[in-house]
C-alpha cells in the first residue's frame, strides 16, 4: 500500500472517530504545546482537547470528550499525530468508557510518551465496579495496523483498584503480550503515575501537573527509550 494511501485510510478512521463523539464536542476548549526530548529528537507539536459534562440522575455523569496532538520531530520528514473521541459514563459505582483512536503513534501513556510505529487505528473500552474504597474492573485494546503488515495487537487487562489517598490500579495484561501494571492517581489528577512490566521490559511513566502555573511536567523511560515531556496550556 501506498504511503499516501495509508495517510488516506488513517485521516478517514479518525474523521469517523470523531464523528463517533456526541455532537456536543464540537469545538476545541483547550491548546496546550507540548515540547520534549526523546527518540526522535527534539519534538514540538500543538494538542487540542474538547471535554463535556452532563449530569445522568442523582449520582451520575457523562463525560464526552476529543483529544489529539501533532508533533514533529528534529530532522523528521513526518510528523508524529494521534486523535481520539471517547466517552465516559459513571453510573453510582459502576462505570464504563469507549475510546476509537487513531495515528501514527503509540496511545499515549499519561499522554508523555510520543513513539513512533505504522499507522494504525483501534478502540480502547473499561468497565468497572467500586465497593466503597475498594473496586475492580476489565479493559481492553485492540488495534489494527493500516499497512502492507497489517498487523493487529490486543490486550485483556483485568484490575483491582483501592482509594487511598488517591486511586492505585494493580493489573494482569493478557493477549498479544503478557506483563503486570500499576498505576497512581492523585485527586485532581496533579500526579500520576504508570509502572508496566511486559515480557522482560519494564516501563515507567510519570506527570506532574503545576496547579499554579499551566504547565505539565511528564517523563516516560523503557529498556530502550526514554523521553521528557513539558506542556503549556493556554
Amino acid at each position: 500500500m501506498q504511503p499516501w494511501v495509508r495517510s488516506l485510510c488513517v485521516l478517514g478512521l479518525i474523521a469517523f472517530a470523531f464523528l463517533a463523539v456526541s455532537t456536543t464536542a464540537a469545538a476545541f476548549e483547550a491548546e496546550d504545546l507540548p515540547f520534549g526530548f526523546g527518540p526522535q529528537g527534539w519534538q514540538t507539536g500543538l494538542g487540542l482537547s474538547q471535554e463535556s459534562v452532563k449530569s445522568k440522575g442523582l449520582l451520575g455523569y457523562e463525560k464526552t470528550g476529543i483529544d489529539g496532538y501533532l508533533t514533529h520531530g528534529e530532522g523528521d520528514q513526518e510528523a508524529f499525530s494521534w486523535f481520539s473521541g471517547r466517552k465516559q459514563v459513571i453510573m453510582g459505582n459502576i462505570g464504563y468508557s469507549l475510546e476509537l483512536f487513531g495515528g501514527n503513534t503509540q496511545r499515549p501513556i499519561l499522554s508523555t510518551f510520543l513513539s513512533s510505529t505504522e499507522p494504525h487505528v483501534g478502540a480502547y473500552g473499561e468497565f468497572s465496579r467500586m465497593y466503597g474504597t475498594i473496586g475492580h474492573g476489565l479493559a481492553g485494546e485492540a488495534q489494527f495496523s493500516v499497512s502492507e503488515v497489517g498487523e493487529f495487537q490486543y490486550s485483556i487487562v483485568p484490575y483491582v483498584q483501592f482509594q487511598r489517598q488517591g486511586v492505585w490500579r494493580f493489573s494482569l495484561s493478557l493477549g498479544s503480550s503478557f506483563g503486570f501494571g500499576m498505576s497512581y492517581q492523585e485527586p485532581q489528577e496533579k500526579v500520576k503515575l504508570d509502572i508496566t512490566v511486559v515480557g522482560e521490559g519494564l516501563s515507567m511513566h510519570v506527570l506532574l501537573s503545576l496547579s499554579e502555573h499551566p504547565l505539565t511536567l511528564g517523563a516516560g523511560l523503557t529498556q530502550e527509550q526514554a523521553q521528557v515531556f513539558i506542556r503549556y496550556s493556554f
